[in-house]
Order: C-alpha cells, then structure tokens, then sequence
C-alpha cells in the first residue's frame, strides 16, 4: 500500500468567521509576501477548491500519482491562533469535524490529521482527546510556534503528555515565517521561511528538552525537516563547543533524529538518501504536500529515484512506515 503522508483539505465555513477579525491581517505569510507571489496565490486559490474537497478529484489524481491512501490535514493557512480563545476552539473543532467527515465518506482512502487551538492550552487537550477518540483521527498538525510562545515552553507539556498518552502524531507545519520581513521577493516567505521555522522547531524540541521530557511524544516535522539534514553538522559542533548548549541535553543534537519523523517532500532524491542516512529509514515517509504548487506531483517517482536505498527501505518509505504510525489499513477491496 502506497501511502501520502502529507495531503490536506480546506474547510470553507472557517473562513467568513474570521475573514472581518483584526488579528487576520497579521498572519506572517499574508503580511509579508510580495504581491507578486500575492497574485499567484490568488490565481492558486481557484484552482484548489475542487482537489480540496471533491473526493473524485482527489481520486483520480492519487490514482495517477500512484497513491492507495492519503492522510488528510487542513490547510496550514487556517490554523489562526492569532483568534481570541473561544472563536479558535469554535474554528479547530469544525475543521476536525470537516476532515473527519471527508474521510467518513472513503473509508480506507483517506485518514485524518486535525488541528489544535493551541493559544489555549486546556481547550487544545480537551479538543485532541474529542477528536482522537470520538472523531478517529490520528494526530494533529500544528504551527512551528503560537503566537509568541515557542514549542519548548512548559506551558505546553500538558498537552504533549496528552498527545502522548493518544497516541496521537504531532505534525510540525508552518506557514510562512514568523519574522519574515526580509522575505517578500521571489517567493522566500516560503522557500526560505517555511524550512526556516522548521528548523527552528527542531531547536526547541530538542535543545528545549520536549523530546527529554515526552519519550512517548511522536512529532513529525514537514518538508524533510526544512534545514536539520544538511545543517545538523554545525549544530552538534556547537553542543560540542558550547557550554550552553551541553548544559541542556545529554546527547548531540543529531542524535535525537531517529526520535523524530520525516516526510520525502524535498523534492530531490539524494536529499531523501541524506536524510534515510541520518534519521534511519524507519523514520521517513512519503509525503506530497497534496493538492498545492509547491507539492511533489509524483512522490513515489522522487522516492524511486533514490537509488542507493536499498528497495526494502524503498517499499518502507513508501507506505509501511506510514501504515505503522497511523494505524492506516489497506483500503477495502
């Protein structure tokens, strides 16, 4: 079974309630992207709905990317922390309920990630265990950061001990990049930015301690874990050389990259080797980032083209990683 770990769904009645809110001007992607990439976008919006949520479309395009299953997010411009406490449980909890009716309606094609109002730390564990245990999805997806708060921020062990207790993956999926005023031209407010704040992410889980203090958290970071792979190097010189950083946790940072998950949406197969190298194939899946421009249209080519993995660490990648973590069976005959 070929599974895509990395697809996602868009739910419309989120918007008109936050469309007129002050704080939606101030979503980093939006407020610093150049309005080139503006117009593009505009004309991406169009073309999105349907794959969104029209299941035949989804379909027939899983069906020529040679994809059995998918496992469905929503769409990282929706996540609004920015919302007052009240309106962003109201908004989490109806876009868990959209992605878990969509995959209501393809048992065996599609299983589900949900989001979080993660600026309310009670009201986020109250909504991961609603929708974990009475809507059936599998993990969450969540920003790199919440508004000012950093992902190693004590406030949130609660919710990654809840996560943990679940079951439930942790999906690191930014949007844009937090601080990104330098990176409106050429589209960097996402090639740069995105990488960027999952590269800090992994900062924060590692150095923070998260990843000490929850050894049953499992969190997978997006897009191959942005920048870690081919920056981890300076990044263990520095726990080597620096007390500061040795002060904090037991082991190079580049050993905590086994306890941690990665899609293939890196576009490249030598960077997926590098990163099978690093993290151990067990720890990698297939992922498109589905149905956006900026995806993989043919994940499962990019994968087969890496051809100094063996083809057992090929098929594992591929979709028996992904049916392991997600608890994802084949689809019914």
């Amino acid at each position: 079974m070929i599974i895509d770990i990395h697809a996602h769904t868009f739910c419309p009645a989120v918007e008109p309630l936050l469309r007129d809110q002050p704080g939606h001007a101030a979503i980093p992607y939006k407020r610093d992207i150049h309005p080139d990439s503006a117009a593009t976008d505009a004309g991406q919006a169009a073309l999105l709905r349907e794959p969104f949520n029209d299941l035949a479309r989804r379909r027939a395009d899983m069906a020529r990317m040679r994809v059995d299953a998918q496992l469905v997010a929503p769409a990282p411009g929706q996540q609004h922390y920015w919302a007052e406490p009240a309106l962003l449980a109201r908004v989490s909890a109806m876009q868990n309920d959209h992605v878990a009716g969509l995959v209501a309606e393809a048992p065996g094609l599609l299983a589900g990630l949900g989001t979080l109002p993660m600026a309310d730390v009670p009201a986020a564990i109250a909504e991961a265990r609603r929708a974990a245990e009475g809507l059936g999805l599998r993990g969450f997806q969540i920003d790199s950061r919440v508004n000012e708060r950093e992902l190693s921020d004590p406030a949130f062990d609660p919710l990654w001990e809840e996560l943990s207790q679940l079951g439930a993956v942790l999906v690191i999926h930014p949007l844009g990049f937090s601080d990104g005023a330098r990176l409106g031209p050429f589209f960097m407010v996402n090639t740069v930015g995105q990488p960027l704040e999952e590269t800090i992410a992994f900062h924060h889980l590692v150095l923070g301690g998260v990843l000490d203090r929850h050894p049953g958290l499992k969190v997978l970071i997006c897009h191959g874990g942005g920048y870690v792979p081919s920056y981890v190097g300076r990044l263990d010189h520095a726990w080597e050389h620096r007390p500061e950083l040795r002060r904090l946790i037991p082991r190079p940072p580049s050993a905590y990259l086994p306890r941690l998950f990665f899609d293939t949406c890196v576009f490249r197969p030598d960077l997926i080797e590098n990163l099978v190298r690093l993290a151990g194939a067990e720890r990698v899946m297939l992922g498109s980032d589905y149905p956006f421009d900026m995806g993989d249209p043919d994940p499962l080519a990019t994968l087969d083209a890496a051809g100094a993995l063996p083809a057992a660490d090929r098929a594992a990648i591929a979709g028996g990683n992904a049916a392991r973590l997600f608890r994802m069976a084949p689809p019914p005959a």
